[in-house]
This record gives C-alpha cells, sequence and structure tokens, in this order.
C-alpha cells in the first residue's frame, strides 16, 4: 500500500494524484541520511519520500541506513569484525575460473553448498554445477562434480548449447537433493528484449535463453549421488543432453519429484510473471518476503542501471501485484536475498554499494565491493546496515580470459542456524565462500531488556 502524509491509504485518483507529486510527504516522512542505530517504530505501508527518479516517478522510502559512501571500506556501513569467513572453493585454475549462483542448505546439522561452474564465461554452453560438504559451517570438504556438463563445453563466441544453473537444495524423507535449471543458451538481446543477435554487441549485451527445465538428485552428507531424475514432462522433451536422467513419471522418483515441485501457499513468491514497472526499468532478480503487517514485498532489481532497487507489492498472498516503483534501497546492481530471523526481522542481505542513483553511465556495479546486511523489524524500513564482507577479487586466472566476471562478494544465499548468520557467495565468480555472523550482532535486544550501565 502507499500511504499519504496523514497516513492513509491512497487509491485511486488519490493515488495517481500522488504518484503524479501532488501530494509531496511531511518532513517526517522523509529520513535523514546518517546511518541509523536506534530503532526505527514499525509501521505498515509504504511511504514516498518526497524524492523523484530521472523519469519523474515518485520514489518509496524504504532505505533508513543513509547513503553507501564511495571509496570508503564497507561502503560506509558499520563492519561486522565478528564475522567468520570460510573459504568453499579456490580452484579456478584446476576446475574453471567461472564460479556463481551459490546455493546453501543446512540439514541435521550438516552444510551443504552448491555453485555454477565453466572454464570460459558465465552462463556459456557446458556450464556445470559443483557441490561441497561442511559439518560446521566453517571447514569445507573438496569440491565434487554434481551435474555434469549438459552439453559441449563453449565459451560465447563459440557456439549455443545447453547450460546449468545451481538452484536450490530441498528435502524430502529426511534425504537432501540438488536441483538444477537447465538452460539452452540461443544469443543475445537488447536491455527492452526488443531486438536480438547471434553475438554479442554494445547493443544486445544480455544473453538470450530458452529455459527447459529442472533436474535433481540425492546428495548424502558422506557426498555420495543417487541418480539424476526430472521434475517435470517439459524436462523429459531434452533428448539431447549430454547425460542421461530418469524421465518424470517414473513411479520411482515422480513422488520425489511431486514433493521437490510443491510449494507451500504461505510461502512469499510470485505465482506467476514479475509485475510491471511503473516507468522503464528492466525487472530481473526479485526477493520476496512477508512484512510486519502480512503483505508480501518483492525487492526487484533493475538491470538498466538505475542502481536503486523497485518495490511490489502484495495482499492477497501473491496472487495480484502492485506496479513496480523505485526505492531508495542503493543497488550495485546484483541479486539480494532475504532472510527472517528468529525475533521476526527481515534480513535483506546483498550489494547495496551504490553511490548515486540513476547513473547509468558510470560506474556499472561499483565493483559490487560491500555484501551487507540491512535489518528491518516491519519489512518497509531498514534503518541499520552491516558490511559483512569487503573487497575486490584478486584474479589467478585473468578476468579477460573467462567473461562475464567481475567485482567483489556478491550473489548471496543465506540461512539462519542455531544462533549465527550463514552467508554464501562468490567473489569476483571465481572464488565461493561462506561468512557467517552472531545474530546478536544484526538484531536488537528488545525493548524491554535492561541497560547496561
Amino acid at each position: 500500500m502507499i500511504l499519504d502524509q496523514a497516513g492513509r491509504l491512497v487509491t485511486g485518483c488519490a493515488f495517481a494524484l500522488l504518484v503524479s507529486g501532488c501530494f509531496p510527504p511531511s518532513a517526517s516522512d522523509v529520513r535523514s541520511s546518517a546511518h541509523a542505530a536506534e530503532p526505527a517504530p514499525a509501521r505498515s505501508g509504504f511511504l514516498l519520500s518526497g524524492e523523484v527518479n530521472s523519469q519523474g516517478t515518485p520514489v518509496v522510502a524504504m532505505w533508513g541506513s543513509g547513503k553507501a559512501r564511495a571509496g570508503v571500506e564497507g561502503s560506509g556501513y558499520p563492519i561486522l569484525k565478528s564475522a567468520r569467513h570460510a573459504l568453499i572453493f579456490q580452484d579456478a585454475v584446476e576446475a574453471g575460473a567461472y564460479n556463481h549462483h551459490p546455493q546453501l542448505a543446512c540439514q541435521g546439522g550438516v552444510f551443504f553448498a552448491a555453485w555454477s561452474n565453466h572454464p570460459k564465461g558465465e552462463d556459456a554452453a557446458g556450464q556445470r554445477v559443483l557441490f561441497s560438504i561442511s559439518p560446521d559451517g566453517a571447514g569445507w570438504r573438496k569440491w565434487a562434480e554434481a551435474f555434469p556438463p549438459p552439453s559441449e563445453v563453449r565459451g560465447w563466441e563459440d557456439g549455443f548449447g545447453y547450460y546449468s544453473v545451481a538452484a536450490p537444495w530441498h528435502v524430502h524423507d529426511g534425504k537432501v537433493y540438488l536441483t538444477a535449471r537447465i538452460y539452452n543458451f540461443v544469443g543475445w538481446e537488447n536491455s527492452d528484449r526488443t531486438s536480438r543477435a547471434p553475438a554479442r554487441d554494445s547493443e544486445h549485451i544480455f544473453q538470450r535463453y530458452e529455459y527447459l527445465g529442472i533436474l535433481a538428485r540425492e546428495v548424502t552428507p558422506q557426498g555420495e549421488l543417487g541418480p539424476v531424475f526430472s521434475l517435470s514432462t517439459r524436462m523429459n522433451r531434452a533428448k539431447d543432453l549430454a547425460y542421461a536422467f530418469i524421465p518424470y513419471g517414473d513411479p520411482a522418483y515422480q513422488p520425489i519429484a511431486d514433493s521437490i515441485n510443491r510449494v507451500s501457499e504461505t510461502t512469499p513468491r510470485f505465482k506467476g510473471p514479475l509485475p510491471v514497472p511503473v516507468d522503464t526499468a528492466r525487472l530481473v532478480e526479485p526477493t520476496v518476503y512477508e512484512a510486519g503487517d502480512k503483505s508480501w514485498v518483492a525487492v526487484i532489481r533493475d538491470d538498466k542501471f538505475s542502481h536503486r532497487k523497485y518495490v511490489s507489492f502484495s495482499r492477497d498472498c501473491g496472487t495480484t501485484w502492485s506496479k513496480a516503483m523505485p526505492t531508495d534501497i542503493p543497488d550495485s546492481p546484483s541479486l539480494d536475498v532475504n532472510v527472517s530471523a528468529p525475533d521476526g526481522s527481515i534480513l535483506l542481505i546483498g550489494n547495496h554499494c551504490a553511490a548515486a542513483f540513476d547513473n547509468p553511465q558510470s560506474p556499472n556495479h561499483y565493483d559490487r565491493d560491500t555484501l551487507d546486511v540491512a535489518v528491518s523489524s516491519d519489512g518497509y524500513d531498514f534503518p541499520r546496515t552491516y558490511a559483512l564482507r569487503t573487497g575486490v577479487q584478486a584474479w589467478r586466472v585473468p578476468r579477460q580470459a573467462v567473461r562475464g566476471r567481475g567485482g567483489g562478494p556478491q550473489y548471496p544465499s543465506a540461512l539462519v542456524a542455531g544462533d549465527r548468520l550463514y552467508v554464501m557467495y562468490s567473489f569476483g565468480k571465481e572464488d565461493i565462500w561462506c561468512s557467517s555472523v552472531p545474530l546478536s550482532d544484526l538484531l536488537l535486544p528488545p525493548s524491554n531488556s535492561p541497560k547496561s550501565n
């Protein structure tokens, strides 16, 4: 919902007036740019910041953590000195120097990590999926291959073909299953998705692909692998993969596939396409959570380098969504994920390091230097943000030799286990790490807790 300065729900013609700028917010609705240390009062619904983006669209106020600062370690956010950083993969020369799309899980006290891997470039033909296992999230075993290359391994310029992307872990009857999405790389497209080309050029910088389906297999705590099986009849139609898989419908595996496919109606998510933006943003990679008032909130990346997140909301558990509006959440741009803390706080994890908005010409990704954790008690306002990991990659394989890489810690996958937050991520899309931090360093004590002298 959008509220006016008096706290009233704005709809219909009033909403049209509001987004046209006829109802500027009161001074109390425009938050300070200082890094907040005190808890903000919980609220229900969105407020406008009083600013507009470069397209004249009103900006939704969600970021109370202050502006990111260029050239400052941690982008100016407090650095989590208590964070523990554990290396999972650093074998770029041996195994392939593109490593990305982290997926983290914990089952029965055992941690499972998976990621996409390629020797020549991001999401190129023949991309495979690797995995590793840890008894504690700190010491990780030697990596192994979970899903082999689905077609001949090629670089961007070498031709098209199937590739794998590491997808979430699932648990069925106490057993752990890893999934992989299978795509067909077919060319390049422009930012508006209106023009395609067979080769990448200055206009066509986004990969064009066809989605085939999802494969799965069991991974035991000892690292043993079960057979690969399909999760859909659509995936069954891929007859020319480089390896065999059990088709969907097999009586031994269909119950497992159906369990993996089943999503609870209460799980915040999109049930259809992404919402339409109010302007010309190119929306990708949403993260969806339930706010304190039970609304579903989607924070979405804009691939046109506005360097700000967009937001959409649903009041009917994902059946319908509002048009997506720009926010004041800075974005490198990159992928965000969210985790619900035990106290109900929303932890928004990503690269909120852009020091300016609406500047698509410079710099493209701010090196994705600072992976941070933003904290909200209500899902509408993030008044505190902490830097979890900083820096940029020191390449072992020259960056130019493997296409699509760059930057620092990025593309997190996160979970809470015990009293710690665990965040897996790629570093420069070359190495894979897992950092953890005590939840007590992120969450404020209850308001009725005794104060220290």
